[in-house]
């Protein structure tokens, strides 16, 4: 049953491109349709498939096509369960990509590439700091004499990031998502970094905890 799953979803795609496979999807379904019926296959396709399969085999290694042939159940639900799980993190990426502009957040992503956080893409920063605000956010703007008295009386400064208008800003933001979710259990702003551990805060804090905060993470 598990190897008509896999053919009929392998030649149902590639029926999309090719009149051929169509009808080796029709056969899978039918035989996995039957199968869960508890009916026996008629089709014997999963015998056609895994005689071709260790034909191709043999002749480039008759030991590893004898193991093929033994094991073909087993190795079947083993390239199955791959399959749903790249499927699954094939998903998850893709979700991440439409909501968070990465399909992964704090690493590397093909479909952005410059996700690794490097010196070179976090726009030139040069402190140990950086503050990430919104214009208009309210709670930022909350923060700015706070930051501002801490800045004056540690000497620390923060490199301030605006990511709601920059989107320059924002992919930095977004370079950092993986570390700020799991110290502040969401994404949002302000957002407090200390680049030399990658540790964070979020929120309107006071400035003792500003302070607290800079003394751990400096």
């Amino acid at each position: 049953m598990i190897l008509c799953l896999v053919a009929m979803i392998v030649f149902g795609v590639l029926g999309i491109f090719s009149a051929k496979y169509r009808t080796l999807a029709k056969e899978a379904f039918s035989c996995f349709f039957k199968t869960i019926q508890l009916k026996p296959c008629d089709s014997k396709l999963d015998q056609r498939i895994k005689s071709k399969l260790t034909a191709k085999i043999m002749k480039y290694s008759p030991p590893l096509a004898k193991f093929t042939y033994r094991n073909f159940v087993v190795l079947s639900w083993i390239f199955t369960l791959l399959f749903f799980a790249s499927t699954a993190y094939s998903a998850y990426s893709v979700y991440n990509l439409v909501v968070y502009g990465s399909c992964n957040p704090g690493g590397f992503c093909i479909f952005n590439p410059g996700g690794n956080v490097t010196q070179d893409n976090v726009c030139n920063i040069t402190g140990k700091f950086v503050e990430f605000y919104g214009e208009g956010c309210p709670h930022c703007q909350k923060m700015i004499p706070i930051v501002a008295q801490v800045e004056n009386e540690t000497g620390v400064h923060f490199e301030k990031l605006e990511i709601w208008n920059n989107t320059t800003n924002k992919d930095v933001y977004l370079q950092y998502s993986e570390y700020i979710a799991r110290d502040c259990g969401s994404l949002g702003i302000p957002t407090f970094i200390g680049l030399k551990t990658n540790k964070s805060i979020c929120g309107e804090k006071s400035a003792d905890e500003l302070k607290k905060f800079i003394i751990e993470n400096g």
